[in-house]
């Protein structure tokens, strides 16, 4: 338990600001893997075990585990609840063996998979995107789609399209979903339906929620999801159990 001491002696000044919820979540169970890259290339591999959303344990390991959330800084960097800077988000990465992937939303947003859908005139949409409780905070990004083929780009903060842009005219539309129903969403466990219901909202037109559904359906779209590369279940929730760690809220391990 010594690394979950240091941690809650040097986060108790961070701790949430916000009420933890009262029964921790039952899914975040299992062990989540870490690689910590310090600024001079040095690597710390460790792991977290977690049942039923409390810490169990926290230990150093003298190997890389099979998979690893890969993150720059000191081992006890704290997980971040802000919204994440695309730069972030680009220097967090995720390791599957020995390969380094990049973080999702990234390793989608210029997938030329999602360029093949048909195309069908005057069906313009902009889609401000976010999802919650990533490994990196609150991402945010932008989708633009003329005649349903669709740009998007990671965002800090959304603008208003300059007068003349491919956006400034098209309908606006906001989707939020927890990044871990993103990437059960991707994978076929769950519809998009169902990944905004639970613990996500959706703001526009009806108009336009038909045609972004219709779209997530497109057979293009959904191939393109389910070739995207399957990743830990852990990866999923880590991010909305973490920024307890160390603090005196339901998620910090007694002792």
């Amino acid at each position: 338990m010594g690394l979950i001491a240091r941690y809650r002696e040097q986060s108790a000044a961070a701790a949430p600001a916000a009420t933890a919820p009262p029964v921790p979540p039952g899914y975040a169970t299992g062990v989540v893997h870490h690689d910590a890259v310090a600024p001079d290339g040095t690597v710390t591999h460790h792991h977290q075990r977690f049942a039923v959303g409390r810490l169990e344990e926290w230990e150093l390991d003298d190997r890389p585990g099979p998979w690893a959330l890969v993150r720059q800084g000191d081992v006890l960097e704290p997980c971040p609840s802000d919204v994440a800077s695309p730069e972030r988000i680009g220097n967090t990465g995720l390791r599957i063996g020995a390969e380094i992937h990049p973080l999702p939303m990234v390793d989608d947003l210029e997938d030329p998979g999602f360029s093949g859908v048909e195309q069908v005139p005057d069906a313009d949409l902009r889609l401000r995107f976010e999802l919650t409780g990533s490994p990196t905070g609150v991402q945010r990004a932008e989708f633009i789609y003329r005649n349903c083929v669709r740009t998007g780009y990671l965002v800090e903060d959304w603008d208003t399209p300059e007068p003349g842009s491919p956006a400034a005219d098209a309908p606006e539309l906001a989707v939020s979903m927890t990044f871990r129903n993103y990437l059960r969403m991707r994978i076929g466990e769950i519809s998009a339906l169902e990944a905004i219901a639970d613990g996500g909202s959706i703001d526009g037109r009806w108009t336009l929620m038909l045609l972004l559904h219709g779209l997530v359906q497109d057979p293009v779209y959904v191939a393109t999801y389910r070739a995207s590369t399957v990743l830990p279940a852990e990866l999923g929730w880590w991010g909305e159990v973490a920024p307890w760690i160390g603090t005196d809220g339901p998620l910090s391990p007694s002792g």
